[in-house]
Order: structure tokens, then C-alpha cells, then sequence
């Protein structure tokens, strides 16, 4: 079986199904660029589909995705879809947050600077395009995260700053939650 024939076989979003496309890749890691390539061809029907698999894969084994971390960063840029995008997000913050992760075995892990500037480029874009709150709410969570870098531009902070100002009070309860949690962060700052 193929990775797109797994992706296609998959039927709704349903968690089951999810779950066990991810189990199909996760028994076969040599498949999962395969499944990335899939993920971000947005001219791929089941593109989406196949974000909500990395997704899963991502909670469930990250190392697996880390070994195809530069196409994943290099790639974000391309996705569109909403539906393709929230599962991506929630992975790019994840990614994110193995970087922090100090007191690991495998603490080796960094992102490097490229890395770094084109997630918070694809965030930003996920934070102020049309997407729905999940997505927005990971974006913003990234960026905030990112922007205590040293090495990240001085604009980074300021920018977030401003975006979640001016729109906090036109979002849902779950953005302006997150904003609100974020802006008070950077307030103490």
C-alpha cells in the first residue's frame, strides 16, 4: 500500500481514522516523506488529509517528522487550505517547542536561524489570513515563543504586539484568551 492510497482509503476526519492512517505511517517511518510531499501539494485533493496524519504522526513520534524538518519549514509557505493548516500549525508549534526543551536526551535538537525566520513567516501569515482560531491561536503561540530568541529580529515582538491589539476585540473567545494571556506576557517584559 502507498502513502496516497492510505491517505485516500482514509475516509472522514474521524479520530479512528486518523489515528490509524498515522498507525500505517508510524510502522513504516521510511514512508513519512512520502506523506509530507502529499501534505503540501495543494494541488493534492486529500492535501488535508494528509496534514491531519502528520499531525498525529508529530504527537505520537516527532523525531519521525524532525528528519524532515528542512522540507517541512522550507514547504509551509505553500498550504492554503484551513483545513490544511491547523493540523500544520499545531505541528510547527510543537517543532517549536522541542526547540525549548533543554532537559532532554536528545536535547541537540535547535532550529537554526533560517528555520526560525521562515516558521515565524508562515505564522504570521496563518495569524492574519482567513483561517479559523485554532490556527490562529497556534500562530500566535509560535511567534510569541519564537520572539524571545535572541537572535529573532527586533521587529518580531512589536509586530505580534500590534496585530493581537488591533483584532482582540473582533475574534472569538478562544483568540482573545490566547491574546489576552500573550499580551499580559509581553506587558511584564
Amino acid at each position: 500500500m502507498s502513502a496516497k492510497t492510505v491517505i485516500e482509503q482514509m475516509g472522514t476526519a474521524a479520530r479512528t481514522n486518523r489515528l490509524r492512517a498515522a498507525d500505517y505511517f508510524l510502522k513504516r517511518p521510511e514512508e513519512i516523506q512520502a506523506l509530507l510531499k502529499l501534505t503540501f501539494n495543494p494541488e493534492y485533493t486529500y492535501h488535508h488529509k494528509a496534514a491531519w496524519v502528520v499531525e498525529f504522526v508529530t504527537i505520537r513520534q516527532l523525531d519521525f517528522i524532525l528528519k524532515h524538518l528542512d522540507f517541512l519549514v522550507n514547504s509551509l509557505a505553500l498550504l492554503k487550505k484551513d483545513s490544511a493548516v491547523r493540523p500544520i500549525a499545531k505541528t510547527t508549534h510543537l517543532i517549536v517547542q522541542k526547540h525549548f526543551l533543554k532537559k532532554q536526551p536528545d536535547a541537540g535538537f535547535q532550529l537554526n536561524d533560517k528555520q526560525i525566520q521562515l516558521i515565524i513567516t508562515a505564522a504570521f501569515d496563518w495569524l492574519i489570513g482567513d483561517y479559523r482560531v485554532a490556527s490562529k491561536v497556534h500562530a500566535m503561540q509560535i511567534i510569541f515563543e519564537l520572539g524571545q530568541l535572541p537572535t529573532t529580529e527586533d521587529w518580531v515582538i512589536p509586530e505580534l504586539k500590534s496585530i493581537l491589539s488591533e483584532n482582540i476585540s473582533k475574534q472569538t473567545a478562544g483568540y482573545r484568551s490566547r491574546a489576552e494571556r500573550i499580551l499580559n506576557k509581553l506587558d511584564k517584559d
